[in-house]
């Protein structure tokens, strides 16, 4: 049978990363991966949650029901009132709802918002599974330029000036994917500005924020957002595990309804039984305790990583030097193409993501590469570098 796919699948093309990951072997040195370190998992407490659940017949019945669209009312709570109480993420015209996962939080506002055609301000580069989100609802994509310090103002405006029906800008503020880098306070006003006086909304995506190492903590956009102006899409994949999918948006509460009525259409309502785990989790153990435990673990990491890059590369390659989250930004010189030393790092076992992969025109060649530090062990992070030091000089000796 010929099978006629609709307009909007016919452009779209399965995930880069997760075709990696595909092709990896037990083996293979992973700095191709997003994931967290298993080690960061708090295994035992869940276990003790979900053994006390079971243990309760009657309650796990219930549990094992249906749930409401909006999410686990405890785990909302406890959620709005910890993003409201630490981070001043939240306004009393705003609402939250719990998603499977923060990918969801990002195709819900899409679902809600975008018509074909409207166009979506993202930064150059961003996360390829939002990339292909807006290209899903046949989004018009446009980039501003990435900086150490966040989106290239001038490029931004001038974005918001000229092309037609902007519905939101899209930005990872904070330990950005793939970059690395961190949008400034400044910027992040600035933007917030930009945003009001062109009247679109912001989609902040930020699940990265906790896991810093240095530096001081720079306040969400959505902490300054005095209008409903700001959707805040959040995370547990990175402080809990990435497996129970679990994510949550905070924003006004007329889009947040329109966001619950999208996911009826799509999934009912997220896991119930982990939302439950999760809440219990936050009412029984120490949160903030747990995610310092993660950076520990990852500050180890993401310095061994920079000290061997640093050590190890040729000075024309650089590479960025993120206060937290779990990527490097490599740049090779200009002119290389970081798919020709993906090909050959791959045939090494160590597998790496081309930077091109995160651009909006991604048939465009990129001299950069994305390197995750969070999933290999530090006995793998020696060894891969290596590896990668040796493919790289191999790659610029024959150019």
């Amino acid at each position: 049978m010929e099978f006629h796919f609709s307009e909007r699948m016919l452009t779209l093309k399965p995930s880069v990363i997760r075709e990696i990951l595909k092709s990896v072997t037990p083996d293979m040195i992973a700095f191709a991966a997003g994931n967290p370190s298993t080690d960061t998992f708090p295994i035992e407490e869940m276990g003790q949650i979900a053994n006390e659940l079971f243990a309760d017949k009657t309650r796990i019945a219930s549990i094992l029901q249906y749930g409401v669209s909006e999410g686990y009312q405890p785990l909302r709570e406890s959620c709005f009132a910890r993003m409201r109480g630490k981070y001043q993420t939240g306004a009393d015209f705003d609402e939250l709802i719990i998603t499977s996962g923060g990918q969801q939080a990002i195709d819900l506002l899409s679902k809600a918002m975008l018509d074909p055609g409207d166009t979506v301000i993202v930064e150059g580069p961003s996360f390829i599974g939002s990339l292909n989100t807006f290209r899903t609802y046949q989004a018009n994509l446009v980039a501003a330029p990435m900086q150490p310090d966040g989106m290239d103002l001038d490029v931004l405006e001038n974005l918001l000036k000229t092309e037609k029906n902007v519905k939101f800008i899209y930005i990872i503020s904070t330990f950005q994917n793939p970059s690395g880098y961190t949008t400034s306070l400044e910027k992040r006003h600035a933007i917030l500005e930009l945003a009001r006086r062109y009247d679109v909304l912001i989609l902040e995506d930020n699940p990265y924020f906790e896991l810093r190492y240095e530096g001081e903590y720079v306040p969400n956009i959505k902490s300054l957002d005095k209008e409903g102006r700001v959707v805040y899409a959040g995370s547990y994949s990175k402080i809990l595990s990435a497996g129970i999918r679990l994510g949550f948006a905070i924003g006004h509460r007329d889009l947040i309804s329109k966001m619950v009525i999208g996911k009826q259409a799509s999934d009912v309502h997220t896991n119930l039984f982990f939302q439950v785990v999760a809440a219990e989790y936050m009412n029984r153990f120490d949160l903030d305790a747990h995610i310092e435990k993660a950076r520990g673990i990852y500050r180890e990491k993401r310095d061994l990583m920079l000290s061997c890059l640093g050590a190890k590369l040729p000075d024309c390659v650089t590479f960025s030097r993120p206060q937290g989250g779990l990527f490097v930004w490599m740049d090779l010189p200009a002119g290389s193409d970081g798919k020709d030393l993906a090909a050959l790092t791959v045939k090494q076992k160590v597998s790496i993501v081309p930077g091109n992969c995160f651009m909006v025109d991604d048939a465009k060649v990129n001299s950069g590469v994305r390197l995750n530090f969070s999933m290999p062990s530090k006995a793998q992070i020696e060894k891969g570098t290596d590896i990668l030091a040796a493919c790289v000089k191999e790659y610029l000796g024959r150019k």
